[in-house]
């Protein structure tokens, strides 16, 4: 009797044991933060994207399911592509030392050309007479 009591606890402590790993990567993944750069996306090459910041260069893989978007906009990742130059901020985790962008935002962009005043009639000249 004492003999298969030391071996159902030797059984369940070894459960235990093998178990803990697996708890503690959970644990870690629930503790994994969102981070956010910023800057201006120097270039896109597939699903990598260089961010110039004040810091300096950045690189940042696009998750599978990243959202894009600009100015209220839903943007594909081909539309990336085209907005170098953009300031953009990009929200990531962190996956084995990788930045996996979450989402993508860039800034709405800058009209093309200042506004023209609209014409309005010329003050009469003043001291005219006829």
């Amino acid at each position: 009797m004492a003999r298969s009591f030391r071996l159902i606890t030797v059984a369940v402590v070894a459960v235990f044991a093998l178990a803990m790993p697996a708890f503690a990567a959970q644990a870690k993944a629930a503790k994994a933060k969102t981070m956010t750069i910023s800057g201006t996306l120097q270039k896109v090459d597939g699903q990598t994207l260089t961010v110039q910041t004040p810091k300096g260069s950045e690189t940042v893989m696009l998750a599978p399911n990243a959202q894009i978007r600009r100015a209220g906009k839903t943007l594909s990742t081909g539309d990336l592509g085209g907005a170098s130059g953009s300031r953009v901020t990009i929200r990531y985790m962190e996956n084995n030392g990788q930045k996996m962008a979450q989402s993508v935002t860039l800034a709405a962009p800058k009209s093309e050309g200042k506004k023209v005043a609209s014409a309005s009639p010329a003050p009469a000249a003043k001291g005219t007479k006829k």
